[in-house]
């Protein structure tokens, strides 16, 4: 059984540009400017389906990644 947790895997920014069209670094200035830390997850990740055309996973995916990256979440 692997030691890893869950989710823990992370998406290649690769991957993201390849199913998203922006890679993690664009994707990260989108939500600074759009306001991420306060408007919270739920809302962006809304903003991310609504204004950018993401499916629900991917909007939720964006948003997770860069609430880990910033150390807000697990």
């Amino acid at each position: 059984m692997s030691s890893k947790k869950k989710g823990s895997q992370r998406i290649s920014d690769e991957t993201a540009r390849e199913k998203t069209g922006k890679g993690w670094e664009e994707w990260h200035k989108i939500l600074e400017k759009w306001g991420i830390k306060d408007k919270g997850h739920t809302a962006t990740a809304k903003h991310l389906r609504e204004n950018y055309g993401l499916s629900p996973w991917w909007a939720q995916a964006v948003t997770s990644h860069y609430e880990r990256e910033k150390g807000w979440k697990e």
